[in-house]
């Protein structure tokens, strides 16, 4: 079987089992991303003897994973939101406009930095994707994200004189 023939016999039927759980766009691309590592792999997987049962495993595993990064980025942004009501009720309008100058010198700094350089700290602090994520999106080294974001930190440490 070559991999055309195993992509089209999979990927319908394992979308829709994985569009229970996600959106038909990601469930599409975590289908495909299964469906291109399985095949890429095949050979160190000789212990596999129905490739639809792995793949379908596959699929679930990765559904489950991206429920779990969804509810924890959910979560921080709740508790984001919750902490800035709480200031929002403690603070005075003097305090609420110095946060607002704040807020619009950062935005500032990051439209700033290199376009590759804010695209990836934009999908790491205002989106919650993981390094390995961004590097896969983007289609960069996990090091790279790295440096961005370092340089992205160093940059508005420095325009912001915070330590």
């Amino acid at each position: 079987m070559d991999f055309h023939e195993f992509y089209s016999t999979c990927f319908n039927r394992l979308v829709q089992i994985a569009s229970i759980w996600n959106s038909r766009e990601d469930a599409e691309d975590i289908v495909q991303d299964v469906l291109v590592r399985f095949w890429e792999r095949r050979d160190t997987l000789v212990f596999v003897h129905d490739p639809y049962s792995y793949a379908l495993a596959a699929v679930r595993h990765q559904c489950i994973d991206r429920l779990k990064h969804l509810t924890y980025v959910r979560e921080q942004q709740r508790s984001l939101w919750a902490a800035i009501h709480l200031a929002c009720e403690l603070e005075t309008p003097a305090t609420m406009t110095e946060y607002h100058e704040l807020e619009q010198r950062v935005e500032r700094v990051v439209q700033q930095l290199p376009q590759r350089c804010r695209m990836v700290f934009t999908l790491s602090r205002y989106e919650g994707k993981r390094h390995a994520e961004i590097a896969s999106e983007l289609g960069i080294a996990v090091n790279t994200v790295e440096c961005h974001m370092t340089a992205a930190l160093n940059r508005l440490r420095s325009n912001l004189r915070v330590s």
